[in-house]
């Protein structure tokens, strides 16, 4: 399990600025920096801000990861201790980000 910190306010699943998912997929097949990841696992908060799906957030999170280019991806699988999800009050799921991502090639 990874510790997860989520700054994606606009998420269903965000609160308390933590995810209340237990797991995530985070996408970057071809990702060479973190702007070039998201977290597929995003829904859209209602406009009214009601609708979380589950009432308490968790801070362990068991993390997939396309990012097969980033230091912490083992078998499409992140092993990072700690990580962040950004994207603040983003509307869609591209306009998330694995802050964390670390590219192989640095």
């Amino acid at each position: 399990m990874t510790r997860l910190d989520c700054t994606v306010t606009g998420c269903l699943y965000n609160k308390e600025k933590c995810c209340c998912k237990d797991n995530i997929q985070v996408e970057g097949d071809r990702a060479r920096h973190s702007r070039d990841t998201c977290c597929v696992s995003f829904r859209e908060r209602d406009r009214d801000g009601v609708g979380n799906s589950v009432d308490y957030p968790t801070k362990d999170t068991d993390v997939s990861c396309r990012a097969v280019e980033c230091t912490f991806n083992e078998d499409c699988h992140c092993q990072a201790k700690h990580i962040g999800i950004s994207g603040g009050n983003a509307c869609e799921c591209r306009e998330t980000e694995c802050a964390t991502f670390r590219c192989k090639c640095e």
